[in-house]
């Protein structure tokens, strides 16, 4: 089924660190904290990879395989990576001559797709952003909110912008899965993690940047008409609002992988208790969620709601009046920024041709490509190819469950009927969305047509409460190249952007392709099984004691080797060691689904075949500093890592490439792990 992109409040959204992914932009992370004298294997920095020697596959197989193309890496203007794996300029071209090719066209049926962005395209082309003329109607909600005389009156005027604007609102409000309950959604109330553009992650280091919201308070208060005295004290206040609540935020939620083990269920009468200040019912009823679904909500942080609550007074109400303001401002920008002088600062500068605005427009906004991208670049014989090889991987799995001896019988079971209960979304599954949502969609300009489409978006996912789940739903772009599992479905998504080379390739041999897209499958397959889904049953219900406390603790024993394993021997420029707590789930994706994809092969070549491409799609490079700066936040370890430790404890390699106990790839066989 076609899923919308999050655009609005009331998104059916799965939080990202609710979900497994296996493909991943950038770096990954490693930890500061744990760093130590160097390990002597597998250290690679970023600015050694392109050395002078070729490479040695028992040495270092990332290396041996990426070397020469790393010598030869160029990074472009303004990028801080090289990716070497995939060239993703291949699905932007494609996208945009998708674009190009319906807005040449003609005579589309309205409401449908090819309607949908040839008039986003016709209407962009034709708006001024530059005239000194800000939309009428944005200029009334600026003002209507900038005389509210009330929290109650504001929280009115919040809730209409919700519905109507597409914001995600003060009370951050939203529609999720419901993970304690499986087979529906529920309204939760998610934490808040930063506030525009303030991140509490940085707030945990230094208040600096609530200089930044402070000062974007006071802009858009003065260009209310207030002075610039009055201006900076209203935006003071939105700023200590903002430090306020980030102190009534729970951290370790915040810093946590899977945020779902924080989840708790409230019944309506709770959550107007907690919300005190607030008329629950009224906030809701204004954006157009029937009484039904409000009888209970999720929540993530319960201390910072009620934090939240707290500031919901009269006393914060300016603070809260900028607050609303600057959300507004910042989400409809471009229409406002060349009609106040006071916004003038915040006009976004695009040096690119005016049909390269448009088409960025209409991909980074507007989900309508991506059913088009399906339909011309995925064939019944790819989807065919690559559903056969996900049951041969599914089988690798069956059988590595089934022969692991240190786990109970009744677990092995368990586990075996959530590998049997994983399905795959791929592209054979997008559908067009449903015209009758958009026949009417129109404006008479670009600005009235993109609010518009907000309010559809926000109509679509308060429509949402009242269906069942679909466990084929798509919840990611066909067009991203990306894989992932989601445990509260028990399915992985495999996006048609990743079916090319080398990844995936039908003319492909099959070992070249199960090193390459299988390796991703199997990496999200093994998901289901990892330090961290795996405490969802079969059902998607997270429920960590449908394992017996016995195998919950052979389990956490493995975990324990695991970290030991990444942290004792793989290292960052020689000094930062892989956080292997932090890791351990994309760890163990990673050797679960090595271990299966290897299971499937019979003889060296093969192997060979299988262990390059791996080795070739994990292909990118870094500058440093960019690989700094994550090292505290990503639970992926680094590209090399993923491909040089997982290797160093494949019995199947040693075997393959001969590697002996003077090689670098080697690890002494007490010392290696599996995950099976």
């Amino acid at each position: 089924m076609k899923k919308n992109r999050i655009t609005a409040v009331l998104s059916l959204v799965l939080i990202c660190a609710m979900t497994a992914c296996g493909v991943q932009e950038g770096m990954n992370a490693v930890s500061a904290d744990n760093a130590a004298e160097p390990a002597d294997q597998t250290d690679i920095a970023q600015t050694e990879i392109a050395q002078a020697e070729p490479a040695d596959p028992k040495d270092d197989f990332y290396r041996y395989v990426n070397g020469d193309e790393l010598a030869n890496a160029k990074f472009e203007y303004g990028s801080m990576s090289y990716e070497g794996g995939f060239d993703s300029k291949l699905v932007e071209d494609q996208v945009k001559d998708i674009i190009r090719e319906v807005v040449s066209g003609d005579g589309y049926e309205k409401g449908s797709e090819e309607d949908v962005i040839k008039t986003a395209y016709e209407k962009f082309k034709t708006y001024d952003f530059d005239a000194p003329v800000v939309p009428a109607e944005l200029d009334a909600c600026l003002h209507e909110i900038d005389a509210a005389s009330s929290v109650d009156e504001l929280l009115e005027i919040d809730a209409k912008l919700v519905r109507d604007y597409g914001l995600t609102g003060i009370l951050n409000l939203q529609v999720s899965e419901d993970y304690l309950s499986s087979g529906g959604s529920t309204l939760s109330f998610a934490q808040y993690r930063s506030v525009i553009d303030t991140d509490f992650k940085t707030l945990e280091e230094t208040y600096d940047s609530l200089n930044s919201i402070k000062n974007m308070g006071s802009a858009i208060r003065q260009a209310m008409g207030h002075d610039k005295e009055q201006g900076d004290e209203y935006g003071v206040a939105f700023g200590v609002l903002v430090k306020d609540l980030y102190n009534a935020t729970d951290m370790e939620i915040v810093n946590a992988i899977m945020q779902f083990k924080y989840i708790t269920n409230h019944t309506h009468d709770e959550i107007a208790a907690i919300f005190s200040n607030v008329d629950i019912d009224k906030y809701t009823s204004i954006i157009g969620i029937a009484p039904a679904y409000c009888e209970s909500f999720a929540v993530v942080d319960e201390g910072q709601l009620k934090g939240l609550n707290d500031l919901l007074t009269a006393d914060n109400l300016e603070a809260l009046k900028t607050w609303e303001m600057v959300a507004l401002s910042s989400k409809y920008r471009r229409f406002l920024a060349a009609g106040y002088k006071e916004l003038e600062q915040y006009r976004q500068i695009d040096y690119s041709s005016g049909e390269d605005q448009i088409i960025n427009e209409i991909v980074s906004v507007y989900d309508e490509t991506d059913p088009l991208y399906v339909e011309r670049h995925y064939t019944e014989e790819m989807d065919k190819a690559l559903v056969s090889m996900c049951d041969d991987i599914r089988g690798g799995y069956r059988k590595l469950i089934s022969q692991a001896d240190w786990l109970s019988e009744p677990t092995k079971k368990g586990l075996l009927k959530k590998l049997e209960n994983i399905i795959y979304v791929t592209g054979a599954d997008m559908e067009r969305h449903d015209v009758n949502d958009y026949k009417n969609l129109d404006g008479e300009d670009y600005f009235e047509f993109f609010r518009n489409y907000q309010k559809i978006h926000t109509l679509q996912n308060i429509r949402s409460l009242g269906e069942p789940t679909d466990r084929k739903e798509i919840t990611m772009p066909m067009q991203m190249v990306n894989a992932c599992y989601d445990p509260a479905h028990n399915n992985i998504t495999i996006t048609v952007a990743i079916t090319n080379a080398p990844f995936f390739d039908v003319n492909a041999d099959y070992y070249t392709n199960l090193g390459g897209l299988g390796a991703v499958i199997a990496h999200e397959m093994g998901h289901a099984f990892d330090s961290n889904c795996i405490l969802f049953n079969e059902k998607g219900e997270y429920d960590p004691a449908w394992i017996n406390e016995a195998d919950t603790a052979a389990l956490n024993a493995r975990n324990e080797k695991a970290i030991r394993y990444f942290e004792d021997n793989f290292t960052v420029f020689g000094v930062y060691h892989v956080n292997g707590e932090q890791t351990l789930g994309e760890n163990y994706a990673d050797l679960g689904g090595m271990e299966c994809i290897v299971s499937l092969t019979s003889n060296d070549d093969q192997r060979k075949l299988l262990f390059e491409n791996y080795a070739r799609t994990w292909c990118e490079k870094v500058v440093d500093s960019t690989l700094l700066d994550q090292l505290d936040s990503d639970e992926h370890s680094p590209a090399y890592i993923r491909v040089n430790a997982i290797l160093s404890t494949i019995d199947k390699f040693y075997e393959t490439y001969g590697v002996t106990e003077d090689d670098g790839m080697y690890i002494a066989p007490e010392n290696r792990i599996s995950r099976w």
